[in-house]
């Protein structure tokens, strides 16, 4: 258990490093936008300067939605779907590949 507890610290720290460069990345994504604006009025016309500007909030409202989901259910997640495979898990696997009887090509990687 203490490998799998290891590999879950590093997934959660790589994760959290993720975010952060996600948010460091919007930060300058909205400053960029900001000097865009200006421009903007010269180049689009009204209707793909909304069309724009509600492509830009929903992509922005989804990214801060992720943000906050992950922290609040980002340690179930890792416990439930990120977690090493027992040796009993692998050869229950290998048993019910073999009953299907498939060739070499569709067979599961184990």
């Amino acid at each position: 258990m203490h490998s799998g507890d290891s590999f879950r610290d590093h997934l959660n720290k790589a994760l959290q490093a993720f975010a952060l460069q996600v948010e460091k990345t919007s930060q300058t994504f909205i400053t960029l936008l900001k000097e865009a604006v200006g421009r903007a009025d010269s180049i689009f016309t009204p209707l793909q300067r909304t069309l724009l500007y509600v492509l830009l909030a929903l992509v922005l409202c989804t990214l801060i939605i992720i943000g906050y989901s992950w922290k609040i259910y980002g340690k179930v997640i890792n416990e439930k779907f990120v977690r090493p495979s027992t040796l009993k898990e692998i050869e229950e696997l290998k048993l019910s590949v073999d009953k299907l009887k498939l060739p070499k090509e569709h067979s599961p990687r184990i």
